[in-house]
């Protein structure tokens, strides 16, 4: 799973920056690499300012998973909320308002 060819939307295109956009693609990259759980089709990237910090948190419905990673000294926080889905030929990252 999360194995094909990958592509965003253009509202994450024009949102969120490629380090971001990088960075959620390695968390899933990463639980690939180590088999750690088992992916549902539905990855959810939430993604908040709280004080100055980012925080990103990275969960899925089945089987439940959730981690939450968290940034000091972020110029400019964002708040929204992504979606990576895998459709078995390609995965998709979108805006939640745009699913």
């Amino acid at each position: 799973m999360f194995q094909g060819k990958r592509f965003v939307t253009r509202g994450v295109a024009d949102t969120i920056p490629l380090e971001v956009q990088m960075f959620l693609w390695s968390l899933l990259d990463g639980l690939i690499a180590k088999r750690a759980v088992e992916l549902d089709y539905l990855q959810v990237f939430e993604l908040s300012a709280e004080g100055g910090k980012q925080k990103i948190i990275h969960s899925q419905e089945v089987p439940e998973y959730q981690v939450v990673h968290q940034f000091d000294n972020v110029a400019n926080p964002l708040n929204s909320k992504l979606y990576a889905i895998d459709n078995s030929t390609y995965v998709t990252m979108l805006l939640c308002h745009e699913y």
